[in-house]
Formats: structure tokens, sequence, C-alpha cells
């Protein structure tokens, strides 16, 4: 298939493909002339390429990876954990941190009830 299919079924756009091509994310697809011919494993590559960076993963990041594949293309299950491993416990430090956040919030509101309350009482009370 072209490129323009490729785009197409992958959800990902001709430029973002050729630039995956540039930085060596993905395989230089075989040539008909001058037409980049892809086969059917590129829509998968590109599948897992969108599902990581929709997982925080950077392009750099991504290339690492698939730089250190095997010579028969297959990724390094035990890089790929753990740089997995590496995302969850950010994503599990910033859970932590929004989870801090939240309760901040409750108490600020909470701070900010106590306040109206008292000048609301002080507003009540009649002066002498």
């Amino acid at each position: 298939m072209y490129i323009g299919e490729l785009a197409k079924l992958s959800g990902v756009s001709i430029k973002a493909i050729r630039h995956y091509e540039v930085i060596g994310l993905i395989r230089s697809p075989l040539r008909q002339g001058k037409y980049r011919v892809y086969d059917a494993s590129f829509v998968d590559v590109l599948a897992m390429i969108k599902l990581a960076k929709s997982l925080g993963f950077t392009l750099e990041e991504l290339k690492q990876i698939a730089s250190a594949k095997t010579q028969q293309g297959l990724v390094p299950m035990d890089l790929l954990r753990q740089a997995i491993d590496s995302k969850r416990e950010l994503l599990q430090q910033q859970q932590t941190a929004i989870l801090q956040k939240l309760d901040g919030l409750s108490e600020l509101e909470q701070s900010v009830a106590r306040y109206n309350a008292c000048l609301l009482t002080s507003l009540a009370k009649p002066t002498s």
C-alpha cells in the first residue's frame, strides 16, 4: 500500500510517517520507483506508536527502544518492561500528587466555609 492508504488505515499523518522513518522509529519501506510501498505490518507498528505516545512515551524514548531491536526485528521485552515500569512509576507519583491536591481543595473549601461562618456570626451579633 502507498503512504496515503497507510495514513488513512493507521490514523497517523503522512508527515508523521515520513518523520518516523527519518528518525529510525520505523524501517524504510520497499520502493516501487519513486513510491514507498508499505506492507500491513506498518499498520500494527503505527498503532503501537500511537498507543505508546498516548501513554506518555516520547518519540525519543520510542526510538531508543526501536533501535535495540534484535536481528529478527523483535523488541527486547526486558527493555520494554523497564520503560513501562518507569512510566508506571511516574504515573503513580503524578496520581499521588493529584490526590494530595484534591485533598487540599477540600481543605481550602472547608477553611473558607468556616471563615464565612465566623463572619456571618460576628455580623449577626448586635453591637453594644
